[in-house]
């Protein structure tokens, strides 16, 4: 059984992934198998908590991918998350979250 979605390989008696949460499925679908790298830009960093999941949602809301770096790490402190997205996107990034922070 496999993840469709990060290609992880599971045992039998596994139906779903633990990481995507997806249902598995017996074979892969045939794809490119080499990774992908993607450059990453850096459209801001905050550690406010409120600002963290209001920044998700506006990036989630417009379809603008992003990775949120250090946000489950914090070891009971407030340490800031820098969110990056595509190169392609930082300037629809940087002009929606200005409107908006």
């Amino acid at each position: 059984m496999y993840c469709p979605n990060c290609r992880s390989e599971y045992r039998a008696g596994f139906t779903r992934c633990k990481d995507c949460d997806v249902a598995l499925v017996d074979e892969l679908p045939a794809g490119d198998e080499e990774a992908q790298f993607i450059d990453l830009v850096e459209v801001l960093s905050t550690a406010d908590v409120g600002q963290i999941s209001l920044i998700k949602s506006i990036l989630e809301a417009e379809e603008i991918p992003y990775l949120a770096q250090g946000e489950n790490f914090s070891l009971g402190r407030n340490i800031a998350v820098r969110f990056l997205v595509p190169k392609d996107y930082i300037e629809q990034a940087r002009e929606i979250l200005s409107d908006f922070l």
